[in-house]
């Protein structure tokens, strides 16, 4: 997927995901470095996790709920948020936030969870540019987890509402790529000690709140399933595979039934070094007849390498690169290719600076506005703990596209500083 920028999330939010989202990478291989180990589900692991909710940090608690509240207020200044390469405009943008982090644990083996960020972005110098309603953070979420015996069951409802255009690499010369997106489903995992098999349904909803996009409305049936081996302490492997069933609202883009399937491993090849990585076969058929007038069908190998690294006690790293085809904008699909580093320098007391890097490239399949795309760039996030209720968050940003298609080139610099109150 192309390179998810997102402008109006809070600096100091955005290291927290990032550190989070690198841990959560290092799990499988936490795992895989013992011959027998702590169980993913069952009851063992829903007091594990009992546990660990006792050790979260709340402001406020009803009974058995433990509610976490802030206020993020950022203000951030981008020299082109029309994304031209003829005429950019600059602005200075106002960026209020309320999140709300709530956990329930209802009885001893089910646990109900709530992630939610609400914001609004006033542009000083383009008000027609300013928010179409409240915007839903990414991660925004409403989960449930039921432990029963060798089983963990997911329930959940995942969405966002947003309208940074960054986020989709193939706009140009638009401000407003509003769109609400919903993911309600199931997942489940079974844990075998030496096998690990999980399957999956969710129900996606694609719904453009800008009417120059509601061609994009549509709906989607995922399945998936992954099965996971251990080999030994230290490698596992496995094989993934995904179905997925896609229809449109409007007769412009085609429907389509897509699939994947490919082996993947996991290894820990020093304490500090991990690498999962995987390749496979990845098919999409279009039904044909569409406006965007495209026949094309998508049929080619997928692959992807996921490196984390942890230099030292302060400082790690993440390399990724990748292979693969999506649903496309203007065309049935675009073939993607993409290179991404981040790292978290955690060398200074109560100062954390995150860096990203990534370069990618796009090629539409076809219709009746085809596009090659090249676009790379990079941010650096700075975050301070003022106090223990004040974190300040100061980050810069570059982007920068270019296209074999005429006034679809651009760049874009973003300096955003925010500050996040927690009760």
């Amino acid at each position: 997927m192309g390179m998810d920028f997102r402008p109006s999330h809070p600096a100091a939010a955005r290291i927290a995901s990032a550190v989070i989202f690198s841990l959560s990478l290092l799990a499988p291989f936490v795992y895989a470095q013992e011959a027998v180990r702590p169980s993913l589900a069952g009851e063992a692991a829903a007091e594990t996790r009992r546990q660990s909710i006792d050790q979260i940090p709340y402001n406020l608690r009803l009974g058995p709920i433990r509610f976490l509240f802030s206020i993020t207020t950022g203000v951030e200044y981008n020299d082109n948020i029309n994304l031209a390469e003829i005429n950019p405009q600059s602005d200075v943008i106002i960026r209020p936030q309320f999140n709300i982090d709530a956990i329930w644990p209802v009885t001893e083996l089910n646990t109900l969870k709530l992630d939610l960020g609400l914001g609004y972005s006033f542009y000083l110098e383009h008000p027609n540019a300013n928010t179409n309603g409240v915007l839903i953070s990414p991660g925004s979420q409403l989960s449930f987890d039921i432990f029963v015996q060798d089983f963990r069951i997911n329930l959940h409802d995942r969405f966002l509402l947003q309208q940074d255009p960054t986020a989709q690499l193939q706009l140009s010369n638009v401000v407003d790529y509003g769109r609400f997106e919903n993911a309600v489903g199931i997942s489940v995992l079974w844990d075998l000690n030496k096998a690990v098999l999980t399957f999956g349904y969710d129900h996606f909803t694609f719904i453009s709140t800008s009417d120059t996009f509601s061609y994009l409305d549509r709906n989607a049936e995922e399945l998936n399933f992954s099965a996971y081996f251990a080999l030994s302490s230290t490698t596992g492997a496995g094989l993934e595979a995904s179905a997925v069933y896609n229809y449109y609202s409007q007769d412009f883009l085609n429907n389509a039934v897509g699939y994947s399937v490919g082996p993947f491993v996991e290894t820990q090849i020093t304490n500090y070094l991990k690498l999962r990585a995987s390749v496979g076969y990845q098919a999409i058929n279009f039904d044909t007849g569409g406006g965007v007038d495209d026949s094309s069908d998508a049929s080619n190998p997928y692959a992807y390498i996921l490196l984390s690294h942890r230099i030292n006690a302060a400082i790690t790293q993440t390399i990724s690169a990748g292979h693969e085809s999506e649903l496309g904008v203007n065309s049935n699909f675009i073939v993607l290719n993409y290179v991404r580093h981040t790292a978290t320098w955690n060398i200074i007391n109560h100062l954390l600076l995150a860096t990203e890097l990534f370069y990618e490239t796009g090629d539409d399949s076809g219709g009746i506005f085809s596009e090659d795309i090249q676009r790379y760039g990079g941010a650096a996030t700075f975050g301070y703990q003022l106090t223990p209720h004040v974190t300040l968050g100061l980050r810069y940003q570059y982007i920068q596209k270019q296209s074999d298609q005429p006034l679809r080139d651009y760049k874009q610099n973003s300096v955003s500083l925010d500050g996040t109150y927690s009760f």
